[in-house]
């Protein structure tokens, strides 16, 4: 009866123990929460009269944090590349600005009370390329062509008496500051400065011998305020004045050689 008193009681201080060591375990992860969290491995110890106890904690990882620091706040692209595709209205050419192009269309071919002028159809596609060499600094290139149509009719029979078919290539490097740069926003400004070459005929010239006339120019292109939206995939707006457009819309992307 003696014996299994002891028993008895050699069990309950086992159970005893277990628990104590179970409580100082669930206490010590209580305590050390704040610093298992930013913790990447780390080992504690515990010890009491029955032995040394070893835990080894290994944070759950915050997937958003992760792509925050992916991602930060404020982007650097440096050493990115950059091409872009977009289309733009009312384009300089050697001739002028492109839908203000008409003076020496208005020549009179026939009495001018008996023509009329057909609208107008102009615009510019612009293909940018180059790269950031800083954070904030674009260093790059772009090609442009503009291209115009307009015809004239006579105001009786409304046949075509006259066209003109007017295209124009520009290249020219150019430089874009950025002074905003957000998540997937950034704002900045540009300059350009190069060369262009237009040609273009009319049908009345044509008959009269003349087929072709060409002419250079100087190239230049001033963005006053761009707006780009996205990371590696984004759209952009434009607003300047100069080859590549008034107002100059489309899309590109980015991409790392390294």
């Amino acid at each position: 009866m003696h014996i299994l008193s002891l028993q008895k009681e050699t069990d309950t201080n086992s159970i005893n123990r277990m628990r104590l060591r179970a409580l100082i375990i669930v206490i010590g992860v209580v305590m050390l929460l704040p610093s298992i969290a930013t913790a990447q491995t780390e080992y504690y110890e515990y010890s009491d009269s029955l032995g040394t106890y070893v835990v080894k904690f290994k944070p759950h990882k915050n997937r958003q944090a992760a792509a925050q620091k992916e991602r930060p706040a404020r982007p650097n692209y440096t050493g990115y590349q950059e091409l872009r595709l977009g289309i733009a209205w009312n384009s300089y050419t050697p001739n002028g600005y492109a839908p203000n192009y008409v003076s020496w269309y208005r020549e009179p071919i026939e009495t001018p009370a008996n023509v009329e002028l057909g609208r107008k159809r102009w615009f510019t596609i612009n293909a940018d390329y180059g790269g950031y060499v800083r954070r904030w600094l674009y260093i790059g290139g772009v090609a442009s062509w503009t291209t115009g149509y307009r015809r004239m009719s006579d105001i009786t029979t409304h046949k075509r008496v006259d066209a003109l078919n007017y295209n124009a290539i520009t290249l020219m490097p150019e430089v874009r500051f950025t002074w905003l740069n957000r998540s997937i926003v950034q704002l900045y400004s540009g300059l350009g400065v190069g060369a262009t070459y237009a040609y273009y005929d009319r049908e009345y010239t044509k008959k009269n011998g003349v087929t072709t006339a060409s002419k250079w120019g100087v190239a230049f292109d001033v963005t006053f305020v761009g707006i780009v939206v996205g990371r590696d995939w984004f759209g952009y707006v434009d607003v300047g004045a100069g080859n590549r457009g008034t107002i100059s819309a489309g899309f590109g992307y980015r991409f790392n050689n390294k």
